[in-house]
């Protein structure tokens, strides 16, 4: 799980894999083996309330949760943080078709033709294995042609919808 932060001091990386945490602030990198710090942990159900992990040398690690905030205190020192927005990961994408990412049904189409979508804005939802998948505007841009009407199956990647890529204005 990797979690992007903004913290007083910039932005902030979290990336737990297995038995390992690599935190990165800016330029420098910190990886912790779990296995070497950690002699127990206590944890909650609420997920609002506070959790503790006791390390090998005996300090408490206490964290909490809340909402798009993490709090934490080891050590006589306390951090926080904020959650922040993903960015669209269809960034990158420069072709003007919208395909299926995977095999589905078009359960909803929440744009028409002529409409205008800012990047990651919502263009159709679809259901695959009872799970909805919101399909989004990888970039700005305007509705050319919808191909799918709603309620129809489509296969992966098959031609949802055709954008045309709106360029930001110059001044």
């Amino acid at each position: 799980m990797d979690y992007l932060f903004e913290t007083k001091s910039g932005p902030a990386s979290v990336f737990v894999s297995g038995g390992s945490v690599r935190v990165r602030f800016g330029t420098k990198s910190f990886l912790f083996k779990l296995e070497n710090l950690i002699k127990e942990e206590i944890s909650s159900t609420n997920t609002n309330s506070l959790q503790s992990v006791t390390m090998l040398d005996g300090s408490i690690l206490n964290y909490l949760k809340v909402r798009n905030e993490i709090f934490l205190h080891w050590k006589g020192e306390t951090w926080s943080g904020k959650l922040t927005e993903r960015l669209y990961e269809g960034g990158g994408q420069t072709s003007p078709e919208i395909k299926s990412p995977m095999p589905g049904k078009v359960v909803q189409i929440s744009t028409s033709v002529g409409q205008e979508h800012k990047p990651g804005e919502t263009l159709l939802i679809l259901e695959a294995m009872k799970m909805e998948n919101a399909v989004k505007a990888p970039y700005a841009c305007r509705v050319e042609e919808i191909r799918k009407a709603q309620g129809e199956l489509v296969q992966q990647d098959e031609v949802l919808i055709i954008l045309h890529r709106i360029e930001p204005e110059k001044t």
